[in-house]
């Protein structure tokens, strides 16, 4: 019977893991597809007609017009009771045209002599 206290002299394996290895892409020089003038014409057109879309007539509830304006909506309501800004309503709820206001506010403005 062998004594389990006495150690025997085997080998210890040790295993190493190889390191990773990181594959860096290509790099692949491409030429334009596009002319660079083209390209500037044709974004040029993009942004007009996203402009041509925003100037569409605007309907805006009494918040809407109050940050708009910058002014609070107490002082809005106030002002639409004494009819002093254009405004329509709809049934009990008031809303404003945004080139109405723009209107309004140039005619205010030049009054007031900030415009020249």
């Amino acid at each position: 019977m062998r004594n389990p206290r006495v150690r025997r002299n085997t080998p210890t394996v040790i295993v190493q893991q190889a390191a990773p290895t990181y594959h860096t892409p290509e790099v692949v020089e491409r030429k334009l597809d596009i002319d660079p003038q083209q390209f500037l014409q044709q974004l040029g057109q993009m942004i007009i007609q996203q402009q041509v879309v925003q100037e569409q007539p605007q309907t805006m509830t009494v918040k809407e017009a109050a940050k708009y304006l910058r002014i609070s909506e107490w002082l809005l309501y106030d002002m639409v009771r004494k009819d002093q800004i254009p405004s329509f309503k709809v049934r009990s709820k008031i809303f404003f045209r945004q080139h109405d206001l723009e209107g309004w506010i140039s005619q205010n403005t030049s009054s007031c002599g900030l415009r020249s």
